[in-house]
């Protein structure tokens, strides 16, 4: 497993699955405030979602793009 992002090669799929595992460690770092660590959480929340909604709108931009062809 790569510990650092391999900018060419990012799997959204592995990217979501990163980002939820960095939401759960946000909650636990004990150097920031709770509000801190709860805002941290929700932005690597939304980063997951975005990348499970990537895949999804690439589809339907492929797809399109064959019915106009």
């Amino acid at each position: 497993m790569h510990s650092q992002l391999d900018i060419l090669d990012h799997d959204p799929a592995r990217m979501a699955t990163a980002n939820r595992a960095a939401a759960e460690r946000a909650l636990h770092h004990v150097q920031f405030t709770a509000t801190v660590r709860q805002e941290r959480h929700e932005y690597y929340l939304g980063e997951a979602e975005r990348w499970e909604h990537l895949p999804a709108h690439s589809e339907r931009s492929t797809n399109s793009k064959d019915m106009h062809a």
